[in-house]
């Protein structure tokens, strides 16, 4: 059995270290000048867990980098987050997950992924974890490549342990079959997800609304669509809240948005804030991920989510 300073939250999705690489457009011959570039530990998995830990609830990732100096900064972040690194391995002789963004004035970004020990994580992993999937409040995963398969296991052992489960799908969820979102409590979604999951063209408000409405009928709880500046919407059963739509900023940058949003739904709603609630605050985070360029980066501060 674990100690009693079990993670309140569990953290599922890839752990890459990111380049972030701002393109000027200063030219010189052939070559495109860069405006700036920060290295950082990104990854879905790593940026949930991060969020909540500075809303402040105790949370633990489950995953695998290389044995590699990418892996070690990797770790030192999250330790440096105070993230629970309890279920993080090092696999000797692989390289650690490496993701390059691109980002250009104009234009959308560019995302290159090269996931590598990613892949190494097992259904045997998560069987290790049991004990502390047990005794969370909550479990967070972002069902995307490398890891669906491990993804899907660790919801049927949050079921078995009857633990909720929040879940952000990526585009590849779409093939999955519509009863199975009834094994999830919770799904967290931009717009982008939203049309995807449901099949749906055009990333706008109202293919945000079927979506929400179709998956709101399957999952236990509710569904949260944070739809960029135009607000954030809540499907519960069918029913549905548009909230915080007075947003007068400037969006800059999509990279980190949805995996900070998702460890503030994740925190708020363990805290025991309504969905709604939770909804709004995370969604106001996502606003400020958005303003800035990159992605660890532009994360909002604990100081500054306190005043949400």
């Amino acid at each position: 059995m674990l100690k009693h300073d079990s993670p309140r939250i569990l953290s599922l999705g890839v752990l890459n270290l990111d380049f972030v690489m701002e393109l000027g457009n200063e030219m010189i011959g052939k070559k495109k000048m860069g405006r700036q570039i920060s290295i950082n530990a990104g990854g879905h998995g790593s940026s949930q867990a991060i969020a909540a830990v500075r809303c402040g609830v105790p949370t633990a990732l489950i995953g695998k980098v290389g044995d590699d100096a990418f892996g070690q900064q990797i770790q030192c972040t999250l330790e440096k987050e105070h993230v629970d690194c309890r279920f993080l391995t090092h696999v000797p002789n692989v390289h650690s997950g490496l993701a390059t963004i691109i980002i250009e004035d104009h234009t959308d970004n560019t995302f290159i992924d090269f996931l590598g020990a990613n892949y190494e994580l097992t259904n045997e992993d998560i069987d290790h974890c049991k004990d502390a999937i047990c005794q969370a409040d909550l479990v967070m995963i972002h069902m995307g490549p490398a890891i669906m398969d491990v993804a899907t296991h660790m919801i049927e052992l949050a079921n078995e342990c009857h633990t909720p489960v929040l879940v952000t799908p990526s585009v590849m969820t779409a093939d999955v079959p519509l009863h199975f979102w009834k094994k999830v409590d919770y799904l967290a979604m931009n717009l982008a997800q939203a049309a995807a999951i449901s099949g749906l063209s055009g990333e706008n408000a109202k293919t945000a609304r079927i979506s929400a409405s179709i998956l709101s009928n399957q999952v236990r709880q509710g569904v949260v669509v944070h739809m960029d500046g135009a607000g954030v919407l809540v499907a519960e059963k069918g029913t549905m809240s548009l909230m915080d739509t007075c947003f007068s900023g400037e969006i800059l940058d999509y990279s980190g948005a949805t995996s900070f949003f998702t460890g503030v739904l994740a925190a708020e709603l363990v805290k025991n804030s309504s969905i709604q609630e939770a909804a709004i605050k995370a969604h106001r985070a996502a606003l400020l991920c958005m303003g800035k360029v990159g992605v660890y980066t532009s994360f909002p501060s604990a100081e500054v989510l306190k005043t949400l």
